[in-house]
């Protein structure tokens, strides 16, 4: 169990630095699900081993989709909030209550146009 759980650490840690190729990665993987069916006690060339090692696939590929939608999710999220950011300190341009937005403005971003908007600030 140790030498699987670190051979599946290595193949995390070595996939999230880029320093494997995807073949190397899905060989690691490969190794790993055939260790991890055969220490359950399925026999390599079985239909039950073969029923294993397509489980294993499956609910890597499931996670792997998974962690990419909530990436796509958060990215749309980040996206939301700046253009609802933007869209205030644009509303609230010339209304002197509201400091001008720069650089040091706290989540401070600068658009297209030129123009620095964040959080509690307004753009000109």
């Amino acid at each position: 169990m140790k030498l699987e759980a670190l051979a599946v650490s290595f193949v995390m840690c070595a996939s999230l630095s880029g320093c494997m190729d995807p073949a190397q990665i899905r060989a690691e993987q490969h190794a790993s699900d055939r260790e991890r069916c055969t220490g359950y006690g399925y026999q390599p060339g079985t239909d039950a081993f073969a029923d294993c090692m397509m489980r294993s696939d499956e609910k890597r590929e499931y996670a792997e989709q998974r962690e990419r939608q909530q990436a796509d999710e958060k990215r749309q999220r980040d996206a939301d909030r700046k253009a609802r950011m933007r869209e205030l300190a644009l509303k609230r341009s010339g209304d002197e209550r509201y400091p001008v937005c720069g650089a040091t403005s706290p989540d401070a971003q600068l658009d297209m146009e030129g123009f620095w908007y964040g959080e509690g600030c307004r753009a000109r």
